[in-house]
């Protein structure tokens, strides 16, 4: 097993995961989405994928209403979760301990 330091077990704290709804999108608007992601958001992981009418975004963040400005100039969102991975590492190092 391969032991990861604190500081180095999560890059951004937030996994944020959306999907936004527009008749007028279509899958070549994934790229603009993205560029425009890459260009006014910090983070990495960065995912987008879609079809007519659909974009699905997936993103690592430590600011997760940048993220949220973004797509909303896009359509409006079906969803828009936030979890917070540094809570769940926290939680998995807890318990592995606790097994041991």
């Amino acid at each position: 097993m391969v032991n990861v330091p604190d500081e180095e077990a999560v890059n951004y704290r937030y996994d944020v995961q959306s999907m936004i709804k527009n008749p007028e999108l279509t899958r070549d608007d994934k790229n603009r989405i993205r560029d425009h992601i890459e260009k006014d958001c910090v983070g990495d992981c960065l995912l987008v994928i879609g079809m007519q009418g659909m974009i699905k975004v997936h993103f690592h963040t430590d600011e997760p209403e940048d993220l949220r400005k973004v797509l909303d100039q896009y359509g409006e969102f079906e969803n828009f979760e936030i979890e917070d991975m540094k809570e769940q590492y926290e939680a998995f190092k807890a318990k592995k301990q606790q097994e041991e």
